[in-house]
């Protein structure tokens, strides 16, 4: 997966986050849906948030690092 389409997805995952929670505030009366729906508005806010701020390599780095790891290390 590129880099772009991980932190498009993260910030979708935020977008996402926030619709749930304001959506759980503002329309749902219940009590336990209101909870489930709020704790997953949380989870999928921080994985969104986890997502942009993950440090990605780039797989032509990963690669060369383990070829020369490897010719260094018989």
């Amino acid at each position: 997966m590129n880099s772009w389409k991980i932190r498009f997805l993260g910030v979708g995952l935020m977008v996402l986050g926030g619709f749930l929670f304001v959506w759980s505030v503002r329309d749902i009366t219940s009590e336990w849906p209101q909870i489930f729906v709020g704790l997953l508005s949380v989870f999928s806010t921080s994985m969104g948030f986890g997502l942009l701020i993950m440090p990605l390599d780039d797989m032509a780095e990963v690669e060369s690092k383990n070829n020369t790891e490897t010719k260094n290390n018989p």
